[in-house]
Order: structure tokens, then sequence, then C-alpha cells
């Protein structure tokens, strides 16, 4: 292991693939995304393993970012796919854009404010904007997201901070269970096997779902109904509220 020179590193490249051990041959864990501080634990030699803000621990390649002894002051993250990820942060300046590699851009893109007040309201909105972007393991931008990854990247452009895996989310919300018929719209069906979670999305209202299988896709759980996904009705385990956990 390499001494830590600064406390922190901060991703330049669109989005940083993050792993499980210290070399491309192990299991991808999740994304960093451009414009995130992360802070270092360890180095070893071309790798850091870092801490997001989440809590989430993983090893990430040094040529995605740029050590710092500060974090980068981004202001709003990007809420729209696009030539930029959902989910980067940027510092807005005079209506311009700073990128965590220092361009500027015109404001030519959906921005939300870091910090601002939970809006479940905004949840199916927001995911709408994303529908048909790809399936992609461990992912969490427009790049390709995972079904949680989504599922937390949604929620933070609603001011509404949850875990990065299903079962987190899950286990974040466990006290607000409800009546699926009954969900309202950004509300969140689960579903798995032997009380495992595998699979989570937004209800768009009662057993609507919004989700990221394959692609990002409106779908129902209704059997019977034209566009139910009846495979994902058969492992369905329960649904929680956002609102009493997070009200606007």
């Amino acid at each position: 292991m390499s001494e830590i020179q600064k406390p922190w590193f901060i991703v330049v490249a669109p989005v940083a693939t993050a792993y499980a051990e210290p070399t491309f041959n192990s299991a991808k864990v999740t994304e960093v995304v451009s414009g995130e501080s992360v802070q270092i634990l360890e180095q070893n030699k071309e790798w850091v393993y870092v801490q997001q803000d989440d809590g989430y621990k993983s090893w990430i390649r040094n040529f995605y970012g740029r050590f710092d002894d500060d974090l980068f002051p981004a202001t709003h993250m990007v809420i729209n796919k696009g030539k930029f990820p959902f989910g980067m942060r940027v510092k807005l300046i005079h209506e311009n854009i700073i990128t965590a590699d220092g361009q500027t851009h015109s404001m030519n893109q959906n921005i939300k404010p870091l910090i601002q007040d939970s809006e479940p309201d905004k949840i199916v909105e927001i995911s709408k904007n994303l529908l048909g972007c790809p399936y992609r393991w461990g992912g969490k931008t427009s790049f390709g997201f995972d079904c949680s990854g989504f599922v937390q990247m949604v929620c933070c452009g609603a001011g509404i901070k949850l875990p990065r895996d299903s079962w987190q989310q899950r286990e974040a919300l466990k006290d607000y269970v409800i009546d699926g018929k009954t969900a309202k719209p950004g509300d969140l069906h689960f579903f798995g096997k032997n009380g495992k979670v595998t699979h989570v999305g937004f209800s768009t209202g009662g057993w609507g779902i919004i989700h990221c299988q394959g692609i990002v896709k409106e779908e129902e759980l209704e059997k019977g109904h034209p566009n139910s996904n009846e495979k994902l009705s058969d492992i369905y385990l329960s649904t929680h509220s956002i609102r009493f956990n997070f009200r606007p």
C-alpha cells in the first residue's frame, strides 16, 4: 500500500467503474459519476480504495480522475439523458455549468440543486425522462442503470437520499409497508425470492411500474393487463411508501 497524499479523489471521466478488488478481473460493484468527490481510504499503486457519500466502498483506477485536498464544489446534478450522464455533478456559475475537468459549458442541461427539499411527486416525471436508457450491471447513470442504481439516482434528483442496493432500500423503508394497489406515484415495489430482494421499481400509481429491466420502461404488475410483466408479478414481495419518510 502506498501512502495517502491527498484525502479526496474527484472523478473527471463521465463514469468511473468501481470494483470489489484492485484488479479489472474482480467484480464490478457500482459506479462513481463525474464530479463526485470520494474519500480516499487506501491506495495500491494505480488503484484507489474510496468511500462514496452513500457509504459504498470500492476500488477505482486512478486514471478516472484526480487527487485533491478539497472536494469539487458541485452545486447541481444533471437530470436528463444526453451528452452528459444523468447524475453528473456540476457547478453552476452565471448561467454556465463548470464540470469537474474545469471546462465551462452553456447551461443547456436540465439540472437540479444537490441540496433541496424532497419532492416525491417529481419521481415519476424524472423517471419518464429516462425511458429507454439501457440496463448495465452496477450502473447508475443514463449511460446504463441497474434497477437499484436507477432508483437511487432518480430519488437523488428528487431530493431524497436512499442507499445503493435494493435490499438496503427496502430495509430503509421497512416501517412504511403499504398495499400495492393503493401505491402513489414514486412509491417503491420490491421483488425477490425466499425473502431476498432481487429487483425494485417505482410505482406509477397502484400496480403500474417504471423500472430498469433490460431498459428503463413502464409496465403493469396486474395480471391480465395488456402490458403486464407477469414474471415480475410472480416474485412480488412488498410495496413501501416513500412519503411517510420523506415529506415535501
